[in-house]
């Protein structure tokens, strides 16, 4: 049962991993792209209509977060969302690099989460810290017809990342709330990994004790 059990660890950074790092590599940029061309080819404040009042072009520079919020709010509250911003989508990364490389659904919500977060990282560390400006991080995606302020892709990355963590919380991981699929067979399959190794732990201080 033991060379089952460590045949079963999670895997390391090697093989399956390099696809999350290249994804993530992808993410940020094309997040990091629309954001430059954005930048060079339109004007703060300039809109370009795509689909009638829909969906359209519009560039700022947003000092608050995801969306707008918090645009107004006191410079020591925006650094401590950069800091916190770095440390969570660091913390992000080790789970993401010591998760099973079975649990996929979650792997792909956590790169997304995680290069969205870096990608809007970049735009405050630069306008912010190194370069500080009244700039902030850049948005050109217009949703005000549906009730959004501006945005870029990765709000998107980050909105569609924490989204498939809720879904991964309740049906697609073996640790779900309610299993699915093959994440049924692999919360089973914990399960009982789960009651062998508290049966060998049991049977090791039996062991002992009779030794003793």
């Amino acid at each position: 049962m033991t060379k089952k059990t460590e045949k079963k660890k999670p895997i390391s950074l090697k093989g399956s991993c390099l696809w999350g790092l290249l994804l993530f590599a992808v993410l940020v940029l094309i997040d990091l792209v629309t954001k430059v061309v954005a930048d060079i080819y339109m004007d703060e404040g300039d809109k370009i209509p795509l689909i009638s009042d829909w969906f359209g072009l519009y560039f700022i520079y947003n000092d608050g977060m995801a969306y707008g919020m918090g645009s107004n709010a006191p410079k020591w509250v925006k650094i401590l969302v950069i800091v916190g911003t770095g440390v969570l989508m660091a913390a992000f990364a080790i789970v993401y690099f010591r998760l099973d490389k079975r649990r996929s659904f979650l792997r792909i919500a956590i790169v997304f989460v995680v290069a969205g977060g870096v990608g809007n990282l970049i735009d405050r560390i630069y306008y912010q810290v190194w370069n500080p400006t009244n700039f902030g991080v850049r948005d050109m995606v217009d949703l005000s017809a549906f009730g959004f302020a501006t945005c870029n892709f990765a709000d998107f990355f980050i909105t569609g990342g924490a989204v498939a963590l809720v879904l991964a919380l309740l049906f697609f991981d073996k640790d779900a709330v309610f299993p699915v699929g093959k994440y049924k067979a692999l919360a089973k399959e914990a399960e009982e990994l789960k009651l062998a190794k508290k049966k060998e732990k049991t049977e090791t201080k039996a062991d002992e004790k009779n030794n003793g």
